[in-house]
């Protein structure tokens, strides 16, 4: 396999990619033709997880997209569609059995660019699942947490800390010392009674799996309280689990120097049913690409 990296000039950083070409505005070009690239002041972007070229909750994640864009400007094409055709192009052109997607719609001024290409991508292994995975906390806020903008220097400072600490993922403490979120996933504590505690939508990005486990958790009839944990009372939880694209449902070992003794048996029947969720939201895709 040959791998390439292309650095895409999107505000306010760079966006790295991984595979022989990516998609521009429809076009199929090869990497290594960076001159194809258009450099943008503000850029919205989504990943998405495929496997074998169909995207997880494909309609989520461009609502969520076209919504972020809403709140900034007003634009007449449909983005929905122009990436579906372009993720369909791109997976034609090559494909991979697993891998996650960046689409990136890059503003100047009104006019826009709209960027798909594949990225590094990597998956929770069988243990991380069964034993949970180290996070820890890492003293930060995002500017918008409503709408997922590109952020690069807040994402090099979280993986500099994770390669320091060895850890999966960093919990993000405001300056109330209150958790909110993961630097790319969502968080939710569980107490020994089951009862769930994630923080409110107006302090967070809302994700696309936390979405869904919280559908499911109302559905299982599973109490959710809508409270962010103090980073010094993360000790009084029984398990606590992250969601996002990549890791999907996962539990946690241990945040910080704070070990948890058991994963609770609700965890695991979260993730086991947004699984199911994630195939039925592939094979609707594939139901209307026919």
């Amino acid at each position: 396999m040959v791998r390439f990296i292309l650095k895409f000039a999107l505000s306010p950083g760079a966006m790295e990619f991984y595979g022989k070409y990516y998609c521009l505005d429809g076009n199929i070009i090869k990497a290594g033709n960076e001159e194809y690239t258009s450099s943008g002041d503000v850029t919205f972007y989504e990943v998405i997880r495929t496997r074998k070229g169909i995207p997880m909750f494909f309609d989520d994640h461009m609502k969520r997209l076209s919504e972020g864009i809403s709140t900034r400007y007003e634009i007449g094409r449909n983005i929905s569609q122009e990436v579906r055709e372009g993720l369909d192009r791109l997976v034609a052109t090559e494909s991979y059995d697993e891998i996650n997607v960046k689409v990136a719609v890059s503003f100047s001024g009104r006019e826009y660019s709209v960027h798909l290409c594949y990225i590094v991508s990597s998956y929770p292994a069988d243990e991380m699942i069964s034993a949970g995975v180290r996070l820890v906390l890492f003293h930060a806020e995002r500017f918008d947490p409503g709408v997922k903008l590109l952020n690069d220097r807040l994402r090099l400072s979280v993986n500099e800390a994770l390669q320091k600490k060895h850890a999966y993922e960093a919990l993000l403490v405001n300056r109330e010392g209150y958790i909110t979120e993961g630097s790319r996933s969502n968080v939710f504590f569980v107490t020994a009674d089951r009862k769930i505690f994630t923080a409110p939508d107006s302090m967070i990005l809302s994700g696309i799996t936390r979405k869904h486990v919280i559908t499911l958790c109302h559905s299982e009839g599973i109490e959710l309280v809508y409270q962010a944990i103090r980073a010094e009372d993360v000790s009084r939880f029984q398990s606590v689990f992250i969601t996002g694209t990549s890791p999907m449902v996962l539990p946690a070992r241990s945040i910080e120097d704070t070990i948890f003794g058991s994963i609770s048996p609700v965890i695991e029947k979260i993730r086991r049913s947004y699984s199911e969720m994630a195939e039925e939201s592939m094979n609707r895709y594939r139901f209307e690409k026919k």
